[in-house]
């Protein structure tokens, strides 16, 4: 058997990798989540996520009136 190394394969070397800093600390990005739902159920779903987007405002309204 071969050491690993001796060949430059695997472990730690300097300058691989993600460049640091090259990520934000905080993910502004929306979290995924799964809903199940039926065809005419998803068109609702998906106009009032819609709508939450834009307007979250007006989304908390429509969620008041029901």
């Amino acid at each position: 058997m071969y050491d690993v190394n001796s060949r430059n394969w695997g472990g730690k070397r300097p300058g691989a990798g993600r460049p640091r800093g090259s990520t934000k600390e905080i993910s502004v990005q929306r979290k995924p989540h799964q809903v199940r739902a039926y065809d005419d159920e998803w068109a609702i779903i998906k106009a009032f996520a819609s709508i939450v987007k834009k307007d979250p405002e007006r989304a908390i309204r429509m969620m008041k009136t029901e």
